[in-house]
């Protein structure tokens, strides 16, 4: 009877030896991105105790913003007080980092990196449709609102003329050529309709309201470069950024999406854009999210008129 439970004990401490000393491959490629990060200075201070939490492979559902693409995984990060951020990584070829948050970090300047604070992160909201019923406020009016705000707390421009933030939105929602768009994909809870909107509009109607407001700004579209992102950060300003992002609540999910680009940095040979993404509530308002730069199509700039 002793030599039995003996025994089990041995068997399963070696079980327990085993996993511990043979951790799954996704799980070491998880926590071997997460060196990635410490190295390039993006888990200094608060963040240095973060960990790699539960991992799961993702599966990706096609849909009209997104073609069917290779399984990929997904952590999450934890820390002393709970949720940390999150990993995405490729399954094949490379097993390349693809997306990533880190609660907390909303500003930095590091050689390998520098990320603007201080873009208000306005979330969209439901409002009433034509037909009654609810309808996203849309991700491109909420972007530019987020980056109209953002000059307006600086005291760069008083462009937000006393509006609120939901406010804010609905002015600039009001000159843009919005489409509701039927959620049969299940982005949004309880399938609330989506609204899109070119960025192309979104320039000539940020320019209204700069012009109706007196406020001395040029607005333009360009292709997406990060020489040009980096000439806008350096110069303490945010840009608009059209791209192509997996759904944080919902990964199995992309769409294509604008979003307030603040950020860039390089990880393992990697270029990454900093986002303040107005579909995504981290535990920590202000939090920035890490995108592909491959993601990234096409960039709205705000410059004043010299």
């Amino acid at each position: 009877m002793k030599r039995g439970l003996l025994l089990t004990t041995f068997l399963a401490a070696g079980l327990l030896l085993s996993w511990w000393l043979f951790e799954s491959p996704s799980v070491a490629q998880g926590r071997a991105h997460l060196d990635h990060l410490r190295s390039s200075g993006l888990l200094g201070g608060p963040r240095a105790s973060v960990e790699l939490g539960a991992v799961r492979r993702i599966v990706p559902v096609a849909t009209r913003w997104s073609a069917p693409s290779e399984p990929f995984w997904w952590a999450e990060l934890t820390g002393p007080d709970g949720s940390a951020g999150y990993l995405a990584w490729r399954e094949g070829g490379d097993r390349q980092l693809i997306d990533f948050s880190l609660e907390g970090l909303v500003a930095i300047d590091l050689p390998p990196a520098r990320a603007l604070g201080g873009v208000p992160p306005i979330q969209q909201f439901a409002i009433k449709g034509a037909d009654g019923a609810p309808v996203a406020s849309g991700c491109v009016p909420t972007a530019g609102a987020s980056l109209i705000a953002f000059w307006s707390n600086r005291g760069t421009y008083d462009w937000q003329a006393d509006d609120s933030h939901e406010g804010l939105v609905r002015r600039v929602r009001d000159r843009l050529p919005m489409s509701v768009i039927a959620d049969v994909e299940g982005y949004a809870d309880g399938k609330m309709a989506l609204a899109g909107c070119f960025p192309g509009a979104l320039a000539v109607g940020l320019q209204e309201d700069a012009d109706q407001y007196r406020i001395p700004v040029r607005v333009s579209v360009a292709p997406f470069r990060p020489e040009t992102l980096a000439e806008e950060l350096a110069a303490g300003r945010p840009a608009l950024v059209s791209c192509v992002v997996l759904v944080p609540r919902k990964p199995e999910l992309a769409w294509g999406h604008e979003v307030v680009a603040v950020g860039q940095v390089e990880i393992a040979g990697a270029r990454f854009v900093g986002v303040i993404d107005n579909f995504f509530a981290p535990r920590l308002p202000g939090t920035i999210r890490w995108i592909q730069a491959e993601r990234c199509s096409s960039l709205v700039l705000v410059r004043p008129v010299k």
